[in-house]
């Protein structure tokens, strides 16, 4: 595998031609039509950074909204011989790069025990490092993998830091992806219709509404005001419901999404099902993106990310008439 200093690149992609899609058809009475689903206007998604980061040493850990009312947390990850300095430097909790009154209300290695012996709660903290008994134990015990957790609190600005976490890094550890992907579903049954649950959106019937087999599945949503039904010629799937645990990303955690094409609404597209024995694979210039493909150098894709995509499902190339793409980092690139 190749260094881990890597962009995660994810594709979602329509596979029709440019032409008009087939029309929707829409419950009786059914009320307004939810915004579309297949293009997120260029935006920026408020509430996933905060104000607050924890300053320890020369690392910074950013903080996010964790919970109601003013609850946040963070992660960075350090090598062992910097957290071993590391854990004798100033700690502080800063909000736009200014230092708050802040108290430590515990630190300890995760998972969470109480009789863990890397576990204290209110250590000895002189309001700008923690005390020599606090940095003896965790410069001699602490070893790659282990996780290192702060909970702060700040009486002035009402907030609890719930957890600041440093990860000590492994180099032998196995690799988890920071996105993990499904993997897709080549083979099985195919259904004729398809329910789409996702939160704060109205629920979505995808079906063709003249097939017979799923007359009984149609006649049974379309009076149902709720639902928006949307006709597909010949629909067929296999995936008779979609929700939140088949997003990679929720609408909340994008922060800004670009739709590079003409357009399409995923929505009243056919899902493509005659896999047979054919794995599908991305190829964009001399990366590849498949279940079992590695992961990549930024410097590879800014050196490919002129090239031509090219989509195919065993020998068969398919014409790519636009597609999103996601960028999951924690740099910009």
């Amino acid at each position: 595998m190749r260094p881990r200093h890597f962009i995660f690149l994810l594709f979602a992609l329509a596979l029709a031609a440019c032409g008009p899609a087939t029309p929707p058809v829409e419950a009786p009475n059914a009320g307004m039509a939810p915004q579309r689903q297949d293009i997120l206007q260029a935006r920026e998604q408020p509430g996933v950074r905060s104000p607050y980061a924890v300053e320890w040493g020369g690392v910074q850990i950013a903080l996010s909204k964790y919970a109601q009312p003013e609850v946040y947390q963070g992660e960075t990850e350090v090598e062992l011989d910097d957290f071993r300095e590391l854990i004798s430097q100033p700690l502080r909790l800063l909000k736009r790069g200014k230092a708050v009154e802040m108290e430590v209300a515990s630190v300890h290695r995760e998972p969470f025990s109480r009789f863990d012996p890397f576990w204290y709660s209110f250590p000895e903290f002189d309001g700008n490092k923690l005390g020599e008994a606090v940095i003896a134990a965790f410069r001699q015990g602490i070893r790659p993998g282990d996780r290192v957790a702060l909970r702060l609190a700040s009486r002035t600005d009402n907030i609890i830091v719930q957890s600041a976490v440093v990860k000590i890094k492994d180099p032998f550890e196995a690799y988890q992806p920071e996105v993990p992907l499904p993997r897709p579903r080549y083979d099985g049954d195919t259904y004729g219709f398809q329910l789409i649950q996702l939160a704060g959106q109205r629920p979505i019937l995808r079906i063709d509404t003249a097939a017979a087999a799923t007359r009984q599945v149609y006649d049974m949503y379309r009076a149902n005001r709720l639902y928006k039904i949307i006709h597909i010629s010949g629909f067929a799937t296999r995936r008779r419901l979609l929700d939140e645990r088949e997003l990679l990303f929720t609408p909340t955690q994008v922060r800004r999404a670009e739709l590079l094409g003409c357009g399409h609404d995923w929505l009243s597209l056919p899902e493509f099902t005659q896999f047979g024995d054919a794995n599908v694979r991305l190829q964009w210039g001399e990366m590849r993106a498949s279940p079992s493909s590695e992961n990549y150098l930024l410097s590879d894709f800014q050196s490919n990310i002129q090239q031509p995509l090219r989509l195919y499902a065993g020998e068969r190339q398919f014409a790519i008439r636009s597609f999103h793409l996601y960028t999951h980092s924690r740099t910009r690139l």
